[in-house]
């Protein structure tokens, strides 16, 4: 059903008996009507649509970028703004800038678009029902998108209209983009601003998330105090992803020349033997017909042999050590082929990092303040957090801003302690509060007092593994060990520290774990040895957030937050701070946790995110 009205048009829909409203406004918008709806709520709904925007490269803040609607919704009603009108390009700013106003999205997606359009940023005005959603059932596979959302705590109207839209862009697309994708990118891009299908979705799509909001908050309830930290994190997160982190733009293209010349120098040998390259599935097939046999997680779901980097380094590892035997050339052409592998993956996070910087050389990654089950977070566009620290070369091509310099500080064997404070452990409270190495302390207690380096690794493997609900395969995987001396190593962590077992028995036969800060996690049936691995992590995680709580608001250093990773916060700041700043962040992280110490370090990285080893050298030499 529509009406015209000034200009405009009136749209209604009536999904399971309740009416919707949404007013598409020609260019003579009704300002007082738009102000009477405004001025009615103190929280709307928001939702934009934009163009299409090209995975793998800046997002928002590339040239992709673009509004076409910005949508406004009380529970029943929704105005359908197009930003190309002056009349509506002004009303959608004194809204936006109106601070006594709150508004709720789904994701942060429009937040961004609105920034990238306006330059007006949310804040803390902004309520994501998405990570409401997630404090409810962290779970990703539960289903977090707003139309399942919708779906299932309300109605299948928002469902049904995407479904008409969907039908409408097939209708129209041309003949040259009737694939699925291609279709979306067009109809995106194309399909008329005043479309009846698209302004109906778009509308809807507010309404339907200021609806959401209120029934989700009343299940969170219990935990509701969590909603107010999340959202209040997830800004400085969006601000984080503003601001962005400059790239080194030259270093980063001189490494990926490096990489690819070492990437065709270790396909060379396999090219000039087998007139193909290590990059065919026939070097698969030619492994298999050479007699090589995988484990049973070797083989890919058609049966054939996997060629990556784990699996051909497993493959080296048993070659080297006398358990296979195969030819020469078998041993050298895996090898080289592993080489690849390995430089592959390098190859790929250099491309990703040129394709993601916008027009001024700055990335602008997405922080998933809620990504695993136990929050721990997770960063794309690009994968910062995949980056290690063994290897600083990918992490230098990230750099501070001219003048400033990076300070970073990572809490110290975090999750042994929290493991200790959660499990009130009194040999490993005690190895903590002595002050000593603990995976020193622990491969005494398993070994004496003379172990060895190689005993050192296979305690400290033990030490998380067992934690974490690992088993004796998993020990002897990760250090090499027989299997069963890696049952004895086991064995006897588990006499040295039983109340930390005891712990984590305790918490498998619940079927809800429910944090230190009360965060709830739904068990895994199948895998009840992990509700420990839930409750550590996560109270790791949200000791982190603590930490950046109190060095925002504390110390006002929102500012300076260029990113946070694992157990690791990084700040950028003038030069001239960089030794008051570190001290306070070392100050600020440095705890306790249930009476039990958390530690933490921080440094002066420099310039750079990663230390490359002849600045290591020179800074010890200084």
């Amino acid at each position: 059903m529509m009406r015209r009205c000034g200009g405009g048009v009136v749209y209604r829909r009536t999904y399971a008996g309740q009416t919707y409203t949404i007013h598409a406004p020609g260019h003579d918008l009704d300002k007082d009507a738009f102000r009477r709806f405004v001025a009615a709520e103190r929280v709307l709904g928001l939702d934009v649509e934009g163009r299409a925007i090209v995975k793998g490269g800046p997002g928002h803040f590339g040239k992709d970028a673009g509004l076409r609607l910005v949508q406004f919704g009380s529970t029943d009603t929704a105005w359908v703004l197009d930003p190309l009108i002056p009349a509506h390009r002004k009303a959608i700013v004194e809204t936006l800038k109106d601070k006594s106003l709150r508004f709720v999205t789904h994701t942060n997606y429009d937040v961004l678009a609105l920034w990238s359009a306006f330059g007006i940023g949310l804040g803390q005005r902004v309520i994501d029902s998405h990570l409401v959603s997630k404090l409810i059932d962290p779970d990703e596979r539960a289903g977090h998108g707003l139309k399942q959302l919708t779906a299932r705590h309300l109605d299948d109207g928002l469902r049904r209209a995407e479904d008409d839209l969907q039908q409408r862009v097939k209708s129209l697309a041309p003949r040259g983009c009737r694939s699925p994708k291609a279709r979306n990118v067009w109809g995106w891009n194309n399909i008329p601003s005043t479309d009846e299908y698209y302004v109906v979705y778009a509308g809807l799509d507010a309404v339907y998330v200021r609806r959401l909001l209120p029934i989700l908050l009343e299940v969170c309830g219990p935990y509701s105090h969590l909603v107010r930290m999340e959202q209040w994190l997830a800004a400085q997160s969006t601000g984080i992803t503003i601001r962005g982190l400059a790239l080194d733009i030259p270093y980063t293209q001189a490494l990926l020349a490096e990489f690819e010349a070492e990437f065709e120098r270790a396909d060379q040998p396999i090219k000039e033997a087998l007139r193909f390259s290590g990059n065919s599935p026939k070097f698969a097939d030619w492994l298999s017909a050479q007699g090589v046999k995988g484990g049973p997680d070797d083989y890919t779901a058609t049966g054939r042999l996997k060629v990556t980097a784990d699996s051909l380094g497993a493959l080296v590892k048993g070659i080297d050590s006398g358990e296979h035997e195969y030819p020469e050339i078998v041993a050298s052409l895996v090898r080289s082929r592993l080489r690849m592998a390995e430089t592959k993956n390098v190859i790929s996070n250099l491309r990703q990092f040129l394709a993601c910087a916008d027009a001024n050389g700055r990335l602008h990654p997405a922080i998933n303040t809620l990504r695993a089950k136990t929050a721990r977070m997770s960063i794309t566009g690009p994968a910062l957090q995949t980056l290690k620290k063994i290897d600083p070369r990918l992490r230098h091509c990230l750099k501070a801003d001219d003048g400033c310099v990076l300070v970073a500080c990572d809490f110290s064997q975090v999750e042994v302690r929290v493991a200790a404070a959660l499990a009130r452990d009194p040999r490993l409270v005690s190895v903590i509060e002595s002050g000593v190495d603990i995976h020193d302390a622990t491969a005494t207690f398993m070994y004496g007092e003379k172990f060895t380096k190689a005993q050192r690794n296979v305690s400290k493997r033990a030490t998380f593994g067992t934690i974490y609900g690992g088993g004796a395969k998993a020990l002897s995987e990760q250090t090499g060990v027989t299997l069963n001396t890696a049952r004895g190593v086991i064995d006897k962590w588990r006499r040295t520290y039983p109340n930390v077992i005891e712990y984590g028995k305790r918490l498998g036969r619940q079927k809800i774990v429910t944090t230190a800060t009360g965060r709830r996690i739904p068990a895994d049936p199948q895998r009840p040895y992990a509700n420990s691995n839930y409750s550590i992590q996560s109270t790791a995680r949200d000791l982190l957030v603590a930490a950046v709580y109190t060095l925002v608001t504390r110390y006002g250093m929102h500012a300076k937050l260029w990113l946070y990773v694992h157990d690791e916060v990084i700040l950028q700041v003038p030069a001239a701070e960089a030794a008051r700043v570190c001290k306070i962040v070392e100050s600020v992280m440095t705890t306790t946790f249930r009476g039990v110490p958390i530690e933490a370090e921080a440094e002066i990285l420099g310039t750079h995110w990663g230390r490359l080893p002849e600045q290591t050298e020179m800074a010890v030499a200084a």
